[in-house]
């Protein structure tokens, strides 16, 4: 059953889906943008130059859906194909082997409307295994820097923050607003997936990097965030199928991962280091005003991509990574620390890397041990 609107000429959205070879999955996220409460949707399904059946697949949809083709060029080229098709006031993504909860668009309309200077609204989300089992909270509990750092919403989004009591949800929401820039460079506080934003914006922020094969979608929410205030609603409205074809994985580290995972690790990292020089450090005004913060943030990514090419056997990058770290921080230990190792021969790297992963063991377990007691 729809829900009608706060507002009787409520604005179009169009929610973009990009697919590759997902003909057993997709009708599961267009289904689930069909069930919405909201009623005003176009729905633009890019299918990025798969080889199965999609379009097949798609044909019950075809007079509910806009259906574009691509060459194989990656889902950001796909995500711009549908961007520039669109004909929404807003905009939201969803990938094709995820779904939606019902009131995901009503919410997230229904908060804009209420807050006209917010150029983009995210939320929480959930995780489902093939199992069966939901994670509620997915970001709190294991996404980057919310669990790392403890941090709070509230130390984030300082601007405003109050309570949501929308019709289309029967239970008040916590919301969160701010100008968040400084705090999406330092790691991926947004999940992507969920963002509902003001097509307009593009006019300012540009599409998606077509050059990016991964973390594309961490690169464009910082630009968003570098121009407008942004808004988090504490509640998830996104569902993130977790399975093991899936391109986005939430899981911890594993030394067992195939080559082409630490090739895309790196390559993650990268981008995400990038991201940080393009729009923090080559603005200079930025730059000037939060250097040390910046230098902090290109001093850690660095760190890692180089202790990504350490574990992938590749000493000469990791020396280098390592080096560019202490240029940007010299006080950060660890990084002179590996960068020690990779001045080492072969045999003695592979050495000193065991007995490090042995007292992190170690002290993992030291620490576990003292918080049962």
């Amino acid at each position: 059953m729809k829900i009608e609107s706060v507002n009787q000429n409520y604005p179009r959205v169009s929610v973009i889906i990009p697919t590759y070879n997902r003909a057993n999955l997709i009708p599961r996220a267009i289904e689930s943008v069909l069930q919405q409460t909201y009623e005003n949707i176009e729905i633009i399904v890019v299918d990025d130059g798969s080889t199965d059946n999609t379009k097949a697949a798609l044909k019950p949809y075809f007079d509910r859906i806009t259906f574009l083709t691509s060459d194989h060029k990656g889902t950001a080229n796909a995500r711009n194909i549908g961007m520039k098709a669109a004909n929404g006031e807003y905009i939201a993504f969803l990938d094709s082997d995820d779904a939606y909860l019902s009131y995901k668009l009503s919410l997230q309309i229904d908060f804009m409307t209420r807050h006209p200077s917010i150029g983009m609204v995210c939320t929480e989300f959930s995780g489902r295994y093939e199992d069966g089992f939901v994670d509620e909270c997915f970001l709190k509990n294991y996404h980057g820097i919310w669990k790392q750092k403890g941090w709070r919403y509230k130390d984030v989004f300082k601007e405003n923050q109050g309570i949501l009591n929308s019709p289309f949800i029967d239970r008040p929401i916590d919301f969160y607003i701010g100008n968040i820039f400084k705090y999406v460079i330092q790691d991926s506080l947004i999940p992507s997936n969920t963002i509902l934003f003001k097509k307009k914006i593009l006019d300012i922020v540009g599409y998606q990097n077509i050059e990016y094969r991964f973390a594309q979608e961490y690169e464009f929410v910082v630009r968003i965030c570098k121009y407008y205030k942004v808004a988090f609603l504490n509640i998830p409205t996104y569902v993130l199928h977790i399975h093991k074809d899936q391109v986005t994985a939430f899981h911890e580290y594993k030394v067992n991962k195939e080559k082409i995972e630490f090739l895309k690790d790196i390559y993650m990292a990268y981008v995400v280091r990038n991201t940080v020089k393009d729009w923090a450090y080559n603005d200079t005004d930025f730059y000037h005003q939060n250097k040390t913060l910046v230098n902090n943030c290109f001093s850690e990514y660095n760190y890692y991509i180089g202790k990504f090419w350490l574990k992938y056997g590749d000493s000469v990058n990791a020396k280098e990574s390592f080096y560019e770290s202490l240029r940007k921080s010299p006080l950060r230990i660890t990084a002179l620390f590996y960068w020690l190792i990779t001045c080492l021969p072969k045999t003695l790297q592979r050495v000193s890397l065991l007995f490090i992963d042995i007292l992190f063991k170690l002290e993992k377990t030291k620490i576990l041990n003292s918080k049962i007691i």
